[in-house]
This record gives C-alpha cells, structure tokens and sequence, in this order.
C-alpha cells in the first residue's frame, strides 16, 4: 500500500524517543553506542542511567540495538508500566511471544511446573536473519518496577527471578527438584549437565538518575550490581552538531527534502542550545542559565523539529541551506522552545474532535460528555485544555504535579478521551498507572518555562478584567449615590426655598464641602484602589493556599502604615493585623495537613498500609479541621458565604483523600488474602514454619481503625474478627511447631 505524503516520517522526533526504524537519522552519540556496546557484549548485566529526556530510550533502541544485531545479539526490550500481570508472569508472556524466539528446547521438559526467568530463558532458542542469537533483555524505564502499581509480592519474586539470571544462579527450588528426580531415576546424568550450563544472555537496566538509589538498594540480591554502569552525559558541542546536521543529509523517504546548515546558523544553534537549560532559583521560579558545554537533546529536537516543520511548510527545495535568518536568529529559536507548547496546545481541539469523530465513524460508544464537549469552539476547548495543564499540572512552587484522572475528569468535566489527545496526539502530558488508577502529569520539564509563562500571563489578563469588572461597578455604585445626594440637595432647596439666605449659604457652604471632598477624593482615589488591589491579591492567594505569598502581601500592607489605616477605616473594612493573624492560623492547619499526607505516602510506600492507613485517618482529622477554620474565619453576606479559603479546594482534598484511603484499603486486603491463602497452603501440607511466617504478616496488616478492621472481615467472610483468627491461628501453629 502508498504511503500518504502526511504519513511519513521526519528526520526529528521531537520529544518521542527514536526507535529502532530511525538509526539512520540518529546522530551524535557514536562514542557512547560504541562503549556501552561493548560494555554489554563484555559484561553479564550492565545498568545505564541519566537524567530524564537526555536520551536513554533513543540510545539503546536506535543506535545500540542495531549494533548488537551486528554481533549476533538480540534485544529483547521490556517494560513494566502495561501490565496489571504478576511481573514475572508479565514478562514471560512478552518473552514467549518475541518475534525472533526461533524455538524452546524441550530437554528436561517439565510438564505442569511454572517457569521461572531463568528457565524460560535457558529454554527458549533466539535467532537473527536465520541464525542464532545471544538475546539481550534490554528493561527500560526500570524505575517502573517501583514505581507503578505492582504489589510488593510480585516485586520480589520478579527481582528474585532476575537476580537469578544475573548471578548466573540456577533457581534453588529448581535444582532440589532437579536433585529428587536425578535420585528418583527419572532424569539421567546429560540431562542434570545440560540444566547445570547457565544460559547465553545480557540483561541491560536502563534508569533515571535520580531513581538510581533503588538499583543500589538491590545489591543485596545482586552484589556488585553496580560495578558495570554506565552513565549518559547530555551532548557536548561536537555531538550536537552531528546530531542537528545528519539527520538533514540523511538519503531516504522523509516528508521534508535533503537539507543542509551553513555554519553561521550552526554556530548560532549550538551557542543558543548551549545556553539553554531549565532550571530554578532558590525561590523556585524557573529561569534559563548557561552551559557552556552540556546541551540537552530534548531541546535539540524541538529546535530542529521546528526548522524541519518550516521547511516542509514552505515547501523548499532539495539542498535548501539554513540561515540565521531563516531561522529568525536566537530569537527565533528561543520562540521555537517557547511556543512550541502553544503550538502543541493549538493542535489539540483538532485532533481532540477527530479523534471523536473516528470512533463514531467505527461505531465504538461515545460518551454523551465528549459529544457535548465536541460540539464547542475551538477557543473553548483550547481554553479547557490550557486550564487542565495549567491549574493542575503545576504546583505553587513551580514543578510538576502528578493528578490522579479523577481529579481531573471531576474538576474540568473532561473525559478519558480528552484528556489521552493530550498525551498521544498534542504530547504535553504523560500517562502512568499506579494503584489501580492512572496519573497524568506534564511530559517533560522542558515545557515549564512556556507553560508557567502562559499561566502567569493568563492569570493576569483574568485578574485584569476582574479589576475591570470590579472598576466599572464601583463607578456605577458611586454615579448611583451622587444622583441620590443630587436629589437630597433638591429636596433640601426646595424645603428652603423661603429662607433664601439661608439656602444660599446653605448650598454655598454644601458646595465648598463637596469641592474639597472631590479634589480629596482625587487624590485617595488610587491610594485607595491600589491598597484595595494589594488586599484582593492577598485574599486569592490565601484562598489558592498560597500562604507564603499571602503573609508577605499583608506583611507588605502593615509595613506601609497609611495603606493600613486606610484599609481599616474605608469601608469595607478589614483590619490588616487581624487578617494575618487569621491566615497564619490556616497556614499552621494546612502544614499540618500536608505533614500527615507525606507520612501517610511514606508509610504506603514503604509497604506498611496497616500504619498508612491509620495515618491516613489522622490526615483526614486534621484536614476535618482545616475544614472548620476556614469555616469558622469565612463570613456570610447577602451575597452569600465568603470563604477565606476556596472551599471547592478543601473538597476536592479530602475527596482525594478518601480515595486513598479506599484504594489502599483494597490494597491491604489483597495483601491480607494473599497472606492468608499461602497460610491455608503451608497448614495444610503442616509445614509449620512457613504458616507462622504468614500469620505474622497477616498480623502485620490488620488494620488499626474499627470501621477498616469490619471491612477487611467482610471482604474474608469470616465470623470473627480477622485480629482474633490471626491470634487464634498463631498460638495452634506455635503449639504445633512445638510438638
């Protein structure tokens, strides 16, 4: 079947790594495909590591891959961020089902036992071109391992299963059931030879530098682990003018011709991404610094990606030669790292709405949301989608947030459909799952400086036409009062329109009166206006729990004494000293909060879900709390309640909150039945030892609060209460062990 011209590839993937398909447009890391190569060819297990974006993935699938196949390897690459498998089972079925698995040797067959890595990796034949082949299990991403939503038992026994294969150690369970059937007769001596030679293969960890703590903390299973690794360093200035040329000159079928840079506008691209590195101050605001010699590939691409775009566009010829000028010079390339967010986010109501439009035309149901969603503007949903990254993806500090999609799908009314464009088509967001749930999260830190830029200037132009807003009605409120105090000077005239004199003096002294409290009123106005504006901008960022900021504006308002007065005597009036009293109360309420959850996640992380939970519980308590102060620090006008904090917020906390508490309810009675049906296995066959050692995790586990201890017995239909069948069980496993 023809390609379609819109079908084919570029010569820059942007911010998707390179694969296999693309090692002739992947330039720039020979020395480093060339090392690791023969690091690996070297070595039994090699560990690869480097920061996010820097190029992990692109090196080992478009440049050392196609070396290894040079040397008869094959890499077998794996993940584990698609599964809701046992981790090993996972992998086995991905190894099972490889394209280049050209046989399983049957030799010691044995029928109704469950492989473990290393036998299926003994067992199993890879060949190359009809050849046979070293394999190499090439796992990247391994931090995924950890940090995904595999339960700690499928974990350990995957870590113990490659722990096997790396230390070249036949399974212990293995070789004593190889042992019993050699003494048995039922296997001979070649058979008992042939499962003692470990098998021919590789294994590469390919991780993020700063997840390399837990590759450390596997020593124990694997010593030495990381005695072979190797580091990925970002592109000095010679790698990435073979990495920004190449790919132009590179023969073959692209959607943009052969092209070529003259050096001026080389020079000018690598001294530009030289300089250009996002990082942060000690206040936590994203700015740029300069690195001389260290350029990141993720801005590379976007650069030339974006050079490549224009050309295609412009529909240039065959050895075309970029310039500065074509480029637009440094500006230009500072535009093209800052706007590609916008223009990513300007492809999105597009993409978004032909996505929705193909499952109608495939008959797949569509959700009565995305139809309603579907039928707005392209302004509006280009509105919706730069909130949902904006307001939600980025946290006060500046970095990013990882939302869980409930959150999101409640808060803005998007769909999964909405928000899966993002990730797969317009590429701004990620998606991972964890515990049963899927997270999204900005795609890479790259993108921060444009998004918080746009958000900041957004929130301006809000804030702005807010003022605006709040402007026009005092004017009118005012315009309102003096047409009243116009109509009491008439009344008042009129009344004393037979005392002349008097009325004369009357409206002359009136007139003196009003001439000084406009000309007063003139010069108070802005004073006024602009201690009413540092007060709002106070109360939003108290009510966005942004106290930091909100203690420094009071602060800011006590310090400047007329501002103060001013504030406290002009209705509506608010005594500054009191109001910060007030927020600093919050603030202590909030951090407490925020303390409890980090020692909840901690306790989770760490596996202890009896503990987590129970801290979960004092979370919610002190978040109850939080609740009542804000409450009790709101007032209520005829307008209706103004809060101090924006209650929805609150809400949506403990809303999240409580779905925690479920999720890690459900995960500690999975534990709990896991624990429990291996107990009724080692009671049953009497192996009294292993019982007890499962008795004491199941006691481990139980729960601390009434109301999770009730559903944790109901989920185990038991009569009794789980606490009293632990004890129970324990003391006749102990008595038994005993005898």
């Amino acid at each position: 079947m023809k390609k379609n011209a819109a079908d084919l590839p570029r010569r820059y993937p942007g911010l998707k790594p390179f694969e296999r398909s693309q090692s002739a447009v992947f330039h720039g890391r020979r020395d480093d495909i060339q090392r690791l190569t023969n690091l690996i060819l070297r070595e039994r297990l090699v560990v690869l590591f480097a920061k996010s974006g820097i190029g992990k993935t692109s090196l080992l699938q478009a440049g050392v891959a196609p070396e290894l196949e040079r040397q008869d390897y094959t890499p077998v690459f794996l993940r584990a961020d698609k599964t809701s498998e046992p981790l090993p089972d996972a992998m086995s079925a991905v190894l099972a089902g490889h394209v280049q698995v050209g046989g399983r040797d049957t030799t010691g067959e044995r029928p109704g036992e469950k492989q473990s890595l290393w036998e299926q990796m003994k067992r199993l034949e890879f060949d190359l071109n009809g050849l046979p082949a070293t394999p190499v299990l090439v796992f990247d991403q391994f931090e995924e391992i950890f940090t995904l939503a595999h339960t700690e038992e499928s974990r350990n026994r995957f870590l113990a299963e490659l722990a096997d294969l790396a230390n070249e150690t036949m399974p212990e369970a293995l070789r004593s059931s190889l042992l019993r059937q050699f003494q048995e007769g039922v296997i001979d001596v070649n058979t008992m030879q042939w499962w003692e030679k470990q098998p021919e293969i590789r294994v590469v960890l390919s991780i993020r530098s700063d997840f390399l703590h837990l590759i450390d903390g596997m020593s124990t299973r694997i010593p030495g682990i990381l005695r072979n690794r190797y580091q990925l360093q970002p592109l000095d200035r010679e790698k990435a003018r073979t990495a920004i040329v190449q790919p132009g000159l590179a023969e073959g079928t692209f959607l943009s011709p052969p092209f070529e840079y003259n050096e001026t506008a080389l020079e000018g691209m690598i001294d530009f991404l030289a300089g250009h590195s996002a990082t942060e101050n000690d206040a936590g605001n994203v700015q740029s610094i300069q690195k001389k010699d260290e350029i990141e590939a993720v801005n590379l691409q976007i650069v030339c990606q974006d050079i490549e775009e224009k050309i295609i566009d412009e529909q240039k010829p065959e050895c075309f030669e970029v310039t500065p000028e074509f480029y637009g010079g440094p500006q230009g390339l500072n535009l093209s790292i800052r706007n590609f967010y916008h223009n990513q986010l300007l492809l999105f109501p597009k993409a978004y709405v032909e996505r929705i439009l193909n499952k109608t035309q495939q008959g797949t149901p569509v959700s009565e949301k995305d139809k309603t969603l579907t039928a707005q503007t392209t302004e509006q949903l280009y509105a919706l989608a730069q909130r949902v990254v904006e307001e939600s993806l980025i946290t006060s500090s500046n970095r990013r947030n990882s939302v869980v999609d409930d959150t999101l799908l409640d808060e803005y009314g998007v769909t999964p459909d909405f928000l899966d464009t993002l990730v797969d088509k317009s590429r701004l967001l990620r998606k991972e799952p964890r515990l049963d749930d899927f997270y999204y999260e900005i795609s890479h830190d790259t993108l921060l400086p444009a998004i918080i830029e746009s958000r900041n200037n957004r929130r301006d132009r809000e804030r702005a036409d807010r003022e605006k807003i709040e402007y026009e009605q005092r004017l009118s409120e005012e315009g309102r009062r003096r047409e009243e105090v116009e109509e009491q000077l008439k009344t008042s005239m009129r009344q004393r329109k037979l005392a002349r004199k008097v009325a004369i003096t009357s409206i002359f002294a009136l007139g003196v009166a009003l001439l000084a409290l406009a000309f007063a009123g003139y010069f108070l106005r802005d004073y006024l206006r602009s201690a009413r504006s540092q007060l709002v901008q106070a109360e939003l960022n108290v009510s966005n729990e942004i106290y930091d900021a909100a203690i420094q504006d009071y602060e800011d308002l006590i310090d400047n004494s007329r501002r103060s007065w001013i504030l406290k005597n002009t209705p509506p009036y608010k005594d500054v000293k009191e109001e910060i009293l007030k927020v600093k109360q919050l603030q202590v309420q909030y951090d407490s909060v925020s303390l409890h959850l980090q020692r909840s996640d901690s306790l989770s992380f760490q596996g202890d879900y009896a503990g987590a939970l129970h801290a979960y519980r004092d979370a919610q308590l002190a978040l109850l709390q939080y609740k009542v102060m804000n409450y009790q620090l709101s007032t209520e006008k005829d307008s209706g309640r103004i809060w101090r904090v924006d209650s929805a917020r609150i809400e949506q906390k403990y809303l999240d909150l409580t779905r925690r508490v479920i999720n890690l309810r459900e995960t500690l009675v999975r534990n709990f039945e896991i624990s429990q049906r291996n107990f009724e296995v080692f009671k049953e066959a009497k192996v009294w030892g292993q019982a007890i050692r499962n008795l004491e995790k199941m006691k481990r586990l139980l729960p601390k609060e009434p109301e999770d201890m009730q559903v944790l017995q109901e989920a185990l239909v038991l009569n009794e209460s789980p606490a009293g069948f632990v004890d129970r069980e324990l003391r006749q496993a102990r008595r038994m062990l005993g005898q």
